[in-house]
């Protein structure tokens, strides 16, 4: 068992990515990504200059795998699902290099148990490619600090440079990396090794500098509404980042084991290398213009965090071990579950509730289109008093079997006309209203008349000509059946 180190904890993450992965409605993110990906390469890049660059390498690489995959919810989620495999990898190998083969083997079964592991494996953004690129990263400047060549720093600078590609964010963990490279010059007083890694890193930050410059520009209209985090923020997100309160819990414990399992320098490096990125975004956060504190933007911390685990786990004998990852598994279980039930991918704090939405059933208001649809109905969307990036549209369209495709009865320039991620209305709505006889108006519930969830001008002409006949409620979402008068 102990030979094949990273094989049995690869299976089992892949096993938990596996777990319900058509089940979960994609939500307003994961619809993003749908959205842009369905477009030619061209038109994909004449966005990226606008929106979004910091997820390209990411959804152009989606593009090629739909393309050949399709664009089921289980084909879209695969490559996270693969993604989170190889970096449970390379945290059994990582795990092994600083304290051993049984902990290397035990942090990389602990990492497939962290709820979130599972659950980001089947989101269909980068965030498990960033998983992989950290985990990569990490493992490589141990192996380039075991033998500084050329050829193994330039494999450190390649996985960072592909940390930044997949989110910028990432390279925050230089820092722990530079204390696991000066505690090795205090050993062996190399200087090649220094100068070595500050190379390596500063290829990285060259190659990715293009995407940096982009992204800046970008950052306001992406994340400007991410708050300034507070002491309280900090305290609440290692739960978030881990997924669930009592994971967090045995993982600190398991931490401090590792302790005292007689390896206190990779002890100490590990746990930096958890920990400081967290508090590093959290200060830079509390600075800077805009802020990255946000749980999803770290999960790249995670393989560090279960390599600490491993280690703790490893810090008893083999029995001891055995029942530690039972236990684990056992307090891990409900926060698995409730992280694939249908409507969980909207619950991208958990486990802090997310309050100010009600997750959007985008399949169950497919459904009620597709089963309520008759040849030449029309179809609106009200979102147009909301911010666009809901999705309602994208969502509906995805749903919707390719058989019924309505008339979309008051679309302006589509997302794709725009170089944009979002369409706009129709600035004429009573030019572009049609003879449809019926007209389903699907829109983002706010418990009101859905006609008012479309502009004025729009509600207007659709109260002038057609009634309500139908209303419909899932969550977060209403279908009105309109009937011309």
């Amino acid at each position: 068992m102990l030979r094949l180190v990273w094989l049995w904890p690869a299976l089992a993450t892949l096993a938990v990515g596996l777990y319900r992965i058509g089940t979960p409605v994609l939500w307003h993110d994961e619809l993003a990504t749908v959205s842009v990906i369905n477009r030619p390469v061209g038109s994909i890049v004449a966005m990226l200059r606008n929106v979004d660059a910091v997820h390209g390498v990411y959804y152009l690489s989606l593009h090629g795998w739909a393309t050949v995959f399709g664009h089921s919810p289980t084909a879209l989620r695969m490559p996270g699902v693969l993604a989170m495999t190889a970096a449970a990898a390379c945290v059994a190998l990582t795990g092994r290099r600083l304290f051993g083969a049984r902990a290397g083997l035990a942090g990389g079964l602990a990492f497939a148990l962290l709820p979130t592991v599972g659950r980001y494996a089947q989101e269909i953004r980068s965030y498990a490619f960033v998983v992989l690129a950290a985990s990569a990263a990490a493992l490589l400047l141990l192996r380039a600090l075991e033998r500084p060549t050329v050829l193994r720093w330039a494999g450190y600078a390649a996985a960072m440079t592909a940390a930044g590609y997949v989110h910028l964010v990432s390279l925050v963990v230089v820092l722990p990396h530079a204390l696991a490279v000066a505690l090795d010059w205090w050993r062996s007083r190399n200087r090649r090794v220094p100068l070595g890694f500050v190379l390596a890193f500063l290829t990285a930050v060259a190659a990715v500098y293009p995407l940096i410059r982009l992204g800046e520009r970008q950052a306001a209209r992406q994340i400007g509404w991410i708050l300034v985090p507070t002491g309280h923020d900090l305290a609440a997100i290692w739960a978030q980042i881990l997924g669930g309160t009592m994971v967090t819990a045995a993982v600190v414990v398991l931490a401090a084991l590792s302790f005292g399992g007689g390896n206190l320098r990779s002890a100490v490096l590990a746990t930096v290398m958890a920990a400081v990125p967290v508090l590093a975004i959290w200060e830079i956060s509390r600075q800077a213009s805009v802020s990255y504190f946000m749980p999803k933007y770290l999960f790249f911390t995670l393989p560090a965090w279960a390599v600490v685990a491993g280690a703790g786990l490893a810090a008893v004998r083999w029995r001891g071990t055995v029942t530690g990852l039972a236990a684990l598994a056992l307090v891990a279980l409900p926060d698995v579950r409730a992280m694939h039930q249908p409507l969980s991918h909207a619950a991208y704090t958990y486990p802090v509730e997310v309050t100010w939405f009600t997750p959007l059933d985008y399949r169950a208001a497919a459904a009620i289109v597709e089963q309520g649809y008759r040849p030449g109905d029309g179809i609106a969307f009200g979102q147009q008093r909301y911010a666009l990036w809901w999705g309602v549209d994208t969502g509906t369209w995805y749903y919707l079997p390719n058989r019924i495709r309505p008339r979309d009865v008051l679309a302006g320039l589509s997302a794709r006309e725009r170089d944009d991620l979002w369409p706009t209305s129709c600035g004429d709505p009573a030019g572009c209203l049609g003879p449809e006889p019926r007209i389903w108006l699907v829109s983002k519930d706010d418990g009101t008349d859905p006609m008012a969830t479309v502009s004025e001008a729009a509600e207007g002409v659709l109260r002038q000509r057609y009634a309500t006949a139908e209303v419909h409620r899932v969550s977060g979402m209403t279908v009105a059946l309109l009937v011309r008068r």
